[in-house]
């Protein structure tokens, strides 16, 4: 009897053992969706103005006026700040005579000397060859007079003779030239009248012409008769002084060999004065050489800079705003000497504004020029929009982080440099993605992420491949479709292929 008792009992034991292996395990399921997911970062930065600009002086001065102060807004090439000019207004004017003078001179070269030059010239030419023709006859009378050792009374007598030809020559050649100079003035005042009454068509052509024609003739005389005084001045300035030298040696023979002397002097002198004049005379008529010409295109060239320096310092000394902004700082005061490179003053602008964060080399990867990003200011209870605008190349040696800048714009000026402002940028997104609960996911950081779906009431395990990841969602790449059954709870403890039976409260 109580072996009997003892199977049923045993019996009865597996037969509960057997029930209790045999039942389905108990989950919760949701249904993997598509929808869009996003991961974002929330970060911290400081607001500086975009445009900052120190307003330098190019030169060395004295501040004569200073146009702005501090608060004051500004447009982009308003004046601010001017430096006495008066010292550079001088400088000016001596550049542009300097200039004047090296263009005139190159223009000389190039067109060549004038009638008048080649005519003034050659009149040099001349009176040089007459004066050594004058220093000649003298040597060969002082080198007769000295061989011959003829009589010095009869030289005396002789010379006398020539001054008192030669006086009445330059006495004839005076009067011929007051008469030149009488009908040169008729000459003129009749052609002048004949230029007014020919241009009111009172005379004929052939009029005007005759009184030009004779205007010419009488300025031609005119100038042959002053060449004849000339010349008899000369003349007579000769015999006079072969007279007097006559005279000296007929009171004093003595002085006769130290005269000879200073007579080679003057023929020698004369010689090289009349080579000058002949290589002068050439020079004119050839025209200026290359490389004088070069030469003097390259003072023009240096003119013409000395006077762009100029208006170039005349330009620095008015400061002007290289940007439209804000007066911040101002360093200068009217009266003030200031130096070259000296900063005046400040400059920013307030209506845009650069947010200024420190991000990871995960975070700086994720993000290029231009991206959007919701920046949230201190004073702020809402995200307005920024765009990064520089991703610093290089990460900081110390704290290994990359200065990213986002610049948002201030049009009210409500924003103010130094506040805080909270930035929230988007690590990934992606659109209609599968996404399941983060919950769901086992082994989330590993290699092999899976999750157990629900397929005829048994646990199916499936391998996926893992995109973005929030605090409550998982992007599924692969491995899983939408509309699926995902277990979120109870799915740690079951095996594949596990009959499972899913109770959602």
């Amino acid at each position: 009897m109580m072996r009997n008792k003892t199977i049923i009992l045993m019996a009865l034991i597996i037969f509960i053992a057997a029930a209790y292996t045999s039942a389905a395990e108990v989950v919760e399921v949701t249904e993997s969706i598509r929808d869009d997911i996003s991961l974002s970062e929330n970060l911290t930065g400081t607001i500086s103005a975009a445009k900052s600009v120190d307003v330098p002086i190019e030169l060395s001065g004295v501040a004569d006026k200073v146009l702005v102060d501090v608060g004051d807004k500004v447009k982009k090439n308003q004046e601010l700040v001017l430096l006495n000019q008066e010292k550079l207004k001088v400088q000016k004017k001596n550049a542009e005579a300097a200039l004047e003078s090296a263009q005139a001179n190159y223009d000389q070269l190039l067109n060549g000397a004038t009638a008048e030059e080649i005519k003034r010239v050659e009149a040099s030419y001349e009176e040089a060859k007459k004066n050594l023709e004058s220093a000649e006859t003298n040597l060969e009378l002082m080198e007769e007079i000295f061989i011959e050792k003829r009589s010095l009374e009869q030289q005396l007598l002789n010379a006398e003779q020539q001054m008192d030809g030669a006086e009445q020559q330059l006495k004839t050649s005076k009067e011929n030239f007051k008469q030149a100079e009488t009908n040169f003035e008729q000459a003129k005042r009749a052609y002048q009248r004949a230029e007014k009454l020919y241009s009111d068509n009172i005379i004929s052509q052939k009029d005007f012409e005759d009184a030009e024609s004779a205007y010419k003739n009488a300025e031609s005389n005119l100038n042959n008769a002053e060449s004849a005084v000339l010349q008899a001045e000369r003349a007579f300035e000769t015999v006079e002084k072969l007279y007097k030298l006559s005279q000296k040696n007929y009171n004093d023979p003595i002085e006769l060999e130290q005269q000879l002397e200073n007579a080679k002097s003057q023929y020698k002198s004369a010689e090289t004065n009349l080579k000058v004049a002949e290589a002068n005379l050439s020079e004119v008529k050839r025209g200026a050489r290359e490389e004088q010409k070069r030469a003097s295109l390259a003072q023009v060239r240096q003119a013409e800079a000395g006077l762009e320096e100029v208006e170039i310092n005349l330009k620095d000394s008015l400061v002007k705003s290289p940007i439209n902004g804000t007066v911040s700082q101002l360093n200068i005061e009217r009266g003030e000497l200031v130096s070259a490179g000296q900063p005046l003053l400040r400059v920013i602008n307030l209506e845009e504004m650069l947010v200024e964060i420190d991000l990871t080399a995960e975070s700086v990867s994720r993000i290029t020029l231009g991206d959007k990003v919701n920046v949230r200011p201190e004073i702020m209870q809402h995200y307005i929009e920024g765009e990064i605008s520089s991703i610093s190349p290089a990460a900081d040696l110390e704290s290994r982080t990359f200065r990213v800048e986002v610049k948002i714009d201030n049009l009210d000026r409500r924003i103010k440099a130094g506040m805080f402002a909270a930035v929230q940028l988007t690590k990934g997104e992606a659109g209609d993605a599968v996404i399941v609960p983060i919950d769901s996911v086992v082994d989330l950081n590993t290699d092999s992420p899976f999750i157990f779906v629900v397929e005829n009431n048994r646990a199916v395990r499936k391998e996926i491949e893992i995109g973005i990841i929030t605090d409550t969602q998982v992007e599924v790449l692969k491995g899983l479709e939408a509309g699926k059954k995902v277990i979120v709870k109870g799915q740690n403890r079951i095996e594949p292929d596990a009959e499972v039976e899913v109770i959602n409260r």
